[in-house]
């Protein structure tokens, strides 16, 4: 008797084991699902916060092409803009859309593929970069060739052989300085930092120097094509006069003036014109609050990304922290060359975001928990983005929440 209740004893123990740890699964799977449905309704939110049409600056940008001779910024242009009828400002439109679309696409993939919500669960990252300005900013630059670079940047990313990722990342490399050196600054040392990341994952040497060698390779190409571009890539003024004719003739929708203007200015020429904006007495309280918005979501993407580092590789390769970092913080080195700070400082949060996913993807199944403090500091910064609006460009605003419009706001000001 005693030993069939013993048996019995164990044998409803062991069930009610498993029917615990089944209610934990459930649980879990349950928070998982939740965060991802948090994440697609905030990135939608996010999204309606910023989107807009093209406006007339990304517009001339794309008219430009090679009809009177080679020039940075160029290749955009010519490759579709005949075949696509570009100078149609509609079809400029769909098809901008549609990249952007795209790039958002391809970083849903990504994120998937890197598991991130399954090795950090439930999964609040995820929401805390699609909740992001940095979504919002995405939107509104719609047109602008920040969202093929970016996308040119992702694609590479989504191969996970490093002999693969080298020969897509160089041909992203040529593609997307030939549409414009912004991307040497902003997106060349992420991908560089994500070549060199096989050799922490090598199993042998040549897999090992195959890294190496896709790293330094990588860093040649863009430093000889930033060199081309900035010696032969300079409009002329019979150039300029040649483009801004043609331009004004084929385009269906008002060209921007100043962009026409800008094409002929030469890299020495723009340095000065940059220095004359950093002696301004508003340019360091503009860049502070600029990098309010942005900061705190790349601060805590950093900050889990630091926290998989320090369980992928806790002893070994202490140049890949530096290497994270430095790709991190790339796009900030644009300030010296534009004024549009926010494009840079949205880029910020983007490239903190692509390396945290990049690094989950290389750590296989394992799974980390997240501090507590920083999942309290995902939500913190998950509800100062979802409260967050600014100037936009073109003398825009958005509003915190989307598509809302006040209607008494022209009744108010005839009154007054």
């Amino acid at each position: 008797m005693n030993d069939r209740a013993t048996g019995r004893a164990h044998f409803q123990e062991r069930a009610a084991e498993r029917e615990s740890s089944a209610e934990r699964s459930a649980e879990a799977r349950g928070e998982r699902r939740f965060w991802l449905w948090t994440a697609v309704g905030l990135g939608a939110i996010a999204f309606g916060k910023g989107i807009r049409e093209p406006n007339a600056w990304s517009y001339t940008q794309a008219q430009l092409d090679y009809s009177a001779g080679f020039m940075r910024g160029g290749l955009f242009g010519t490759v579709l803009g005949h075949w696509l009828g570009l100078n149609q400002y509609a079809h400029f439109a769909v098809v901008s859309t549609v990249l952007l679309l795209l790039l958002y696409g391809a970083l849903a993939l990504l994120a998937r593929s890197s598991k991130l919500a399954e090795r950090t669960p439930p999964g609040e990252l995820l929401a805390v970069y699609a909740s992001s300005y940095s979504v919002s900013y995405l939107a509104h630059v719609n047109g602008y060739f920040d969202v093929p670079l970016a996308l040119l940047c992702v694609g590479p990313l989504i191969v996970r052989s490093t002999g693969w990722r080298v020969l897509a990342a160089v041909g992203s490399t040529v593609v997307g300085i030939l549409i414009h050196e912004q991307f040497f600054f902003a997106f060349l040392p992420l991908l560089i930092v994500s070549v060199l990341f096989g050799v922490a994952t090598a199993k042998t040497s040549v897999e090992r120097r195959v890294a190496w060698g896709g790293g330094i390779l990588l860093a040649v190409v863009g430093v000889s094509m930033l060199l081309y571009c900035a010696r032969y890539g300079t409009v002329s003024e019979v150039q300029g006069d040649r483009i801004r004719q043609s331009v004004e003739q084929k385009a269906d929708y008002p060209v921007n003036a100043l962009m026409l203007t800008e094409m002929s200015v030469s890299p020495h020429e723009n340095m000065k014109i940059m220095r004359s904006q950093w002696n301004r007495s508003t340019y360091i309280p503009g860049q502070a609050e600029s990098l309010l918005m942005f900061a705190p979501t790349a601060a805590v993407l950093l900050w889990a990304t630091l926290v998989l580092l320090r369980r992928w590789r806790p002893g070994r390769y202490r140049w890949i922290y530096a290497g994270v970092l430095f790709g991190t913080l790339a796009p900030l080195s644009l300030h010296l060359m534009g004024w549009d700070k926010s494009r840079w400082n949205e880029l910020l949060s983007l490239n903190a975001f692509v390396l945290l996913l990049v690094v989950s993807q290389q750590m296989g199944n394992e799974r980390v928990r997240l501090p507590v403090r920083l999942r309290r500091a995902c939500l913190v910064v998950m509800l100062l983005n979802m409260a967050t609006g600014g100037a936009m460009l073109d003398d825009r605003h958005i509003r915190p929440f989307p598509l809302l419009r006040n209607p008494d706001g022209g009744i108010a000001e005839n009154v007054h």
